[in-house]
């Protein structure tokens, strides 16, 4: 399908549209996926609301970039590093590296996926706020089973917390 403002789109078993947006990350224009929720019974079409949520994302997000990654380092910092990893010291010490700025953790993470909220997330679980998540693969803790990275859920284009992305959303 294409449409007006998400443009080429497909369907998939679970009930998403899929496609591919160009996005700026610090000055360097980068392909993210783009995914549309659309996977309950009453929606099967992409919505206004959806629609509406996009284009506030994409307006807001040449200013959000900067306190998307504050968030990341935040998240890592206090809750992600150190949670686990290896028993040996040296390869525990190499997991966790100390990442304080945002230069530091751009380096560090990479924009996956940006993915517009179903109209029924949006007005039942979040009273109406335009939502979206952004999904980011990382490049500390790595091991074949972990393989997580980090989500961020964003409200009326406002940062609303990090998680693993597996259960951002």
């Amino acid at each position: 399908m294409l449409d007006q403002v998400f443009g080429e789109l497909d369907f998939d078993d679970c009930g998403y549209w899929n496609g591919r947006v160009k996005l700026d990350w610090f000055g360097e224009e980068r392909e993210v996926g783009l995914m549309v929720d659309s996977c309950y019974e009453s929606q099967t079409e992409i919505s206004h609301h959806q629609r509406e949520a996009y284009l506030a994302f994409l307006e807001k997000w040449p200013e959000l970039q900067e306190a998307v990654v504050q968030e990341i380092i935040r998240y890592y910092n206090e809750e992600e590093r150190f949670a686990y990893g290896p028993d040996d010291p040296e390869e525990f010490a190499a997991w966790w590296p100390e990442i304080e700025t945002v230069e530091e953790m751009v380096k560090w993470v990479e924009l996956e996926t940006v993915v517009v909220a179903s109209d029924s997330i949006m007005e039942n679980v979040y009273d109406g706020k335009r939502c979206l998540y952004l999904l980011f693969n990382r490049k500390w803790a790595e091991e074949d089973l972990n393989d997580n990275g980090v989500g961020l859920r964003l409200l009326n284009e406002e940062i609303d917390g990090a998680r693993f992305k597996d259960i951002a959303f």
